[in-house]
């Protein structure tokens, strides 16, 4: 009777220590809780080459740039991890399982992340490799850039190359071709340039 009693007391002390220790632990899931899909657009939409001029010139747009070193996405910076830390992230999300349509894959997205209260805007790399290239935005920084499009498509300019200097010192070329646009990047080697986007492709990419 003693010997049972012993037992019952040690395994109740046991269960004890195990409750307080296990209500200390701090569980942090990997969730989508702490990241959101703003806009996408789908990689079936982003073949729009139809209606763009093809005797309009191709200027090389970083030649006007005042300062070049001012570029923080070229490609020695890697070493600083600024692109590589934006295309891991991006990476670690699954953002094909955030879609409505679950395995779909996408030519543009923009995450919010909540704990870091940025935005990662990523699209498909279409010049070579066709892989996903991204950078962080504020949110001033994403209002300010929708907004900027827009009024440039909503001009209807014939062509027209636009360079904008974004968080990080980041140097984003956009290419207006009459009723589209892409997104470049220079990374010291060759350009990064998207797919051609119409406003209304734009405006999902953004969340409105």
């Amino acid at each position: 009777m003693i010997k049972y009693l012993l037992e019952l007391f040690l395994s109740l002390f046991f269960l004890h220590i195990s409750f307080i220790s296990f209500s200390q632990i701090k569980v942090v899931e990997r969730s989508h809780t702490n990241v959101s899909l703003v806009g996408k657009i789908s990689h079936t939409a982003a073949f729009q080459t139809g209606g763009l001029s093809r005797k309009l010139p191709t200027a090389d747009a970083l030649k006007v740039i005042i300062d070049e070193d001012i570029d923080a996405y070229k490609h020695e910076n890697y070493t600083n991890n600024l692109r590589k830390e934006a295309n891991d992230t991006y990476k670690s999300v699954g953002v094909r399982g955030m879609a409505w349509a679950a395995g779909e894959e996408f030519s543009a997205s923009l995450l919010h992340f909540k704990d870091r209260d940025k935005f990662l805007l990523s699209f498909q790399n279409s010049s070579y490799n066709y892989q996903m290239e991204s950078f962080w935005l504020s949110e001033q920084t994403k209002m300010d850039l929708h907004e900027l499009i827009k009024g440039e498509l909503e001009e209807k300019i014939k062509f027209k190359q636009i360079e904008v200097i974004l968080d990080n010192n980041i140097v984003l070329v956009l290419s207006i071709n009459k009723k589209k646009v892409s997104l470049n990047f220079w990374d010291g080697y060759n350009w990064v340039q998207s797919y051609w986007y119409r406003l209304f492709k734009i405006n999902n990419l953004f969340g409105e």
